[in-house]
Parts: structure tokens; sequence; C-alpha cells
């Protein structure tokens, strides 16, 4: 049994080593008495985070010291995923890294993952969720330890209420090269199919070419009216081999480019600017171009779908502008996907 002074240090670095927090467990190895450990908490000197959980300079605790406090709870080996998990990526898309530290005694759900043999139940903050596909490797970032990113995509897009959501997650992480469409196949494929409907519907037209949310819902559109010979990121070049632009959507039998332009990447002076010199190539291209709004493809798609079909008619009408598709060019023109903007 160490001295008393010798035990109090090893607290301290116990828990200097986990951002201030020591398990129950811990404290018994060490060998601090539970009457101790009471009374501390009791005094208000130590903070209960979670049930044989501790943070032993007391006040509430950070977001940070809170996952790390839902691992150790757990134990190991458990992982964070979802939402949980996607902030530590660093994932924009559902305003995660726009979220303020929440207010403490409201604290934000945590999503955990455990075996699905680990009897831990979820309590206070923490969510735990059983599976019997833990990954076999897993990534520690920070102190604390995630799923692989496809994975806790998977797990958010799972929970998610809108389809909205889950296209604007799906199509950030696949445009920014966080992770690949095939990874994401393979993690709808082997994943659960409770709750996977918004995640499959998300992904299906990611894995055709398109790169935001509002790209995915116009692919939607474009296939629910069975338009024919489009072609979705598709590189353009003139009869020179010079190039024209990279249009989101490319109706090659008419020559009609399709431009998802939002005021959130085309607003400020470089958007502006680069918007003013595509439009600029187009027209001297001959091609015809149609600008629609994200927010009018989600609030009025019907309307959207009409003008669609009626500037169709118009390139239809004009002689086919001699333009076509670089097919050894990447389908995506490298811009990261945008949230739903004005």
């Amino acid at each position: 049994m160490p001295r008393r002074s010798d035990s109090w240090r090893f607290v301290r670095e116990t828990a200097d080593s986990q951002l201030g927090l020591i398990t129950a467990r811990q404290l018994a190895e060490i060998g601090v008495h539970s009457a101790t450990v009471h009374r501390r908490l009791v005094g208000g000197m130590w903070t209960r985070v979670l049930p044989g959980v501790h943070l032993v300079d007391g006040g509430h605790p950070s977001r940070r010291q809170r996952e790390l406090a839902a691992l150790l709870y757990a134990g190991s080996p458990s992982a964070l995923t979802g939402t949980t998990a996607l902030r530590r990526y660093g994932v924009r898309s559902l305003h995660l890294q726009d979220v303020a530290d929440d207010e403490p005694d409201r604290p934000e759900p945590v999503h955990l993952l455990v075996p699905h043999d680990r009897r831990r139940l979820s309590t206070g903050y923490v969510r735990v969720e059983r599976t019997r596909r833990f990954p076999e490797e897993v990534v520690r970032r920070n102190g604390v330890v995630l799923v692989p990113l496809a994975r806790a995509v998977g797990d958010a897009a799972r929970r998610l209420r809108r389809d909205t959501d889950a296209s604007a997650l799906v199509s950030e992480v696949v445009q920014r090269g966080l992770v690949g469409v095939v990874d994401l196949e393979a993690e709808l494929a082997g994943g659960s199919r409770r709750g996977s409907a918004f995640f499959r519907r998300a992904l299906a037209p990611v894995s055709r070419g398109a790169r935001s949310a509002p790209e995915s819902d116009l692919m939607r559109l474009i296939d629910e009216a069975a338009i024919p010979s489009v072609f979705y990121n598709a590189v353009l070049v003139d009869a020179a081999g010079v190039f024209v632009a990279s249009c989101d959507a490319w109706l090659d039998d008419v020559g009609l480019a399709i431009e998802v332009d939002s005021v959130q990447y085309h607003a400020g002076p470089e958007g502006f600017a680069s918007t003013v010199r595509r439009n600029a190539r187009y027209t001297a291209a001959g091609v015809l171009v149609h600008a629609v709004l994200p927010t009018d493809i989600r609030d009025h798609p019907q309307r959207v779908l009409a003008d669609l079909l009626r500037a169709r008619e118009s390139a239809a009408s004009r002689p086919r502008p001699e333009v076509y598709m670089d097919r050894h060019a990447s389908p995506s023109s490298g811009r990261e996907g945008w949230r739903w903007g004005a």
C-alpha cells in the first residue's frame, strides 16, 4: 500500500494524463478509500462526471473531458462514433463545427460504440450502442478513440431525421476527400439496415458524381423526370480541346449546361469573378447555361424542373455547340460541397 503522500501524487499524475479525470477503479488501485472519494464529491472538491468517473479539479467538464469520460466509463475497447466522432474529424455539415460547447446542465449526447458482449448501459449524456461489428482498427486522435470515418458517417446517417442532412453529410466527406465512396458503400452494405434509408438515398447520387447536397437533389429531380443524356460534373472542352468549364450537369444531346450557383460560393468577390469568367467561356463556346439556386431545388423542385425543361427545349431549338466532354478528366471540379444557401 503506497504512503498517503505517494497516493495523492499518483492520483494527480493519473488525472493529469486523462484531462483531469480518474476512475473509481484507478483510485482503488492507487489505494484511495471509497469513503475519501465520497467526501471529496460531497464537499464539491471533485465532480462526478459519470458513474465511476470523476473530475478531480471540480467544476463542469468541457466537451473534450465529457468525451474522454465516456470512454473511461465504457472501458476498453470502446470508441466514439456518429456525430461525436464526426466533429473530431472536422466535418462541417450539420453545423458540427459551429455549435458552441453546450450548457453544463444539459450536455450534448456522446455517441459511444462498444462490443456486443460489453454490458454497459446508456447513462447521463452517454448513448451506448452495442455492436457485433466493432471495428478491428480504431483511430486515436487528441487523446480519444474514434471509429473509422466511414463507420462514423454510417452511424450518424442512420440516426438523422432529414434527407437533406444525410445528403449534406455524405456529399461533404466525399467531396473533401475525407473518405472514399467505396468505403461508404461497404459501410452501407455491412451495417444495420434499420434507419439506413436516408444513408442509402444520400449515397446513390454521390456514387454517380454528385458532390454537394443540392447537386444530389438536382440529380434525383432529373432522374424522376427521365431526362436523357445527362452527365454530372462533366469537364467540357471546345472543338480545339480548350477547357470551357466543369459544369454541375451537362445535357449532352442538346448542349445545355446546368449550374447550381449558391450565394455561399458565388457571392463573394472571388466567387463572383469566377462565375463571370465561367459564363464568359460558356458564351464564347456557344453554350446555353441554366443556373439554379440550391434553395429553389429544395423548396420549389417542381418549378425548377419546369424551368429546366423549358431551357432544354430552347437549347434543342438551336444548333448544338461544338463542345464535348473530356472523358479523361476528373468528374469532380474539386469544389467543396456547400450547405444550403440562398
